[in-house]
């Protein structure tokens, strides 16, 4: 007898955005075969989809509404995938496959052995004793500045400096050289 299919239906533009935002977090290890996946939370109750990577060091999780799903399921992706735009695809769980089709074509992944990390319990519960507004650009901007001042690599650590809600921060890649990125307001 065989497993009941488990399907969810999700715009393709949602789909490449929950990707994108947590491809680069996925690991590169062959020790744990799952984290070099994109783990997907399919929750029928809220009708949406939470994707997760995590490499050991770093953890990104994305949300996003899907179109229709009718049980609760969880499949496994490669961080590499990029689906047509404007379109809706369905991924479905068939036994040890996670099938994704999209307009004329489908294609699938084994499912790696199931994932004992609890990425939730990871979260710190407690409240933010400091909550902080950056401009995205302008503090990307500071850590690719504080990247090349250390050499090109991360093996000496960048110091992030905080003093309150309203001082910039501070990047420190040594007593001396240091980079600074005003904070922005934002609401509670």
């Amino acid at each position: 007898m065989s497993e009941k299919i488990l399907t969810a239906r999700i715009f393709t533009n949602d789909f490449n955005r929950i990707i994108a935002a947590t491809k680069s977090f996925a690991g590169t290890s062959s020790i744990r075969k799952c984290h070099t996946y994109i783990k997907l939370e399919f929750c029928a109750e809220d009708q949406r989809v939470t994707a997760i990577a995590v490499d050991g060091y770093r953890l990104a999780v994305e949300h996003s509404v899907i179109d229709r799903c009718e049980n609760d399921f969880v499949a496994y992706v490669k961080p590499n995938i990029r689906l047509p735009k404007n379109q809706y695809a369905t991924l479905s769980l068939e036994e040890n496959e996670a099938v994704i089709r999209c307009g004329d074509f489908m294609f699938g992944y084994s499912q790696p052995e199931a994932d004992k990390f609890l990425w939730r319990e990871a979260i710190p519960a407690d409240d933010p004793t400091l909550r902080l507004g950056f401009n995205g650009n302008y503090l990307l901007s500071a850590l690719q500045a504080a990247k090349v001042s250390i050499g090109g690599s991360f093996k000496d650590p960048v110091v992030l400096e905080f003093r309150n809600n309203l001082t910039p921060v501070i990047l420190r890649t040594n007593k001396d050289d240091i980079k600074m990125v005003l904070p922005i307001r934002i609401k509670d």
